[in-house]
């Protein structure tokens, strides 16, 4: 159940608490209450599922990266081997072969670089909205325990005057 439907629910258990006759406060079901707040917490690891499942997307990125950096190195040396075979000026083919080797490694970690940085940037966000999200729920869940503790004093104010006020007239 996401967030926003428990507190959809939260606000669904306000509007069908029964209306007290005097000071119009409301009673609300406290088990029910809770149980949407306790189901409110337990919302909020799915986003650090999603950060987990980043985590795993940069290391199939990284994996990725890697294979595709074996592959150009693999394809790099076959390449040097037949030109070596081919030429007669086997200095000219080795100075070759092994710049490209060189360029082939070099793309090979700018490609891992690339990958790692996507993937911290994305746990980053990931786990910023997790917070931002897990911090909010706590806000409000707050405020409605809050404005509920609120009413329930009024409420209770309201009864002593009452009790109060009968035993004047005895």
């Amino acid at each position: 159940m996401e967030i926003l439907d428990l507190i959809d629910s939260l606000e669904e258990l306000v509007i069908q608490a029964r209306r007290l006759p005097v000071g119009g406060n409301l009673v609300v079901d406290r088990k029910r209450m809770l149980d949407v707040i306790d189901q409110l917490r337990l919302a909020v690891p799915t986003d650090l599922r999603q950060a987990a499942q980043v985590l795993e997307t940069k290391d199939q990125i990284v994996a990725e990266a890697r294979e595709e950096a074996h592959a150009l190195m693999q394809r790099t040396e076959a390449e040097r081997a037949r030109r070596i075979e081919e030429s007669s000026v086997v200095r000219e083919a080795y100075e070759r072969s092994h710049a490209m080797l060189m360029d082939s490694e070099a793309r090979a970690r700018e490609i891992i670089g690339e990958a790692d940085a996507t993937a911290a940037a994305h746990l980053s966000e990931a786990a910023e909205a997790a917070t931002k999200q897990l911090d909010d729920a706590d806000q409000y869940a707050m405020e409605v325990l809050r404005r509920l503790e609120n009413q329930l004093q009024a409420f209770l104010e309201s009864v002593r005057m009452s009790i109060g006020s009968l035993q004047e007239k005895r």
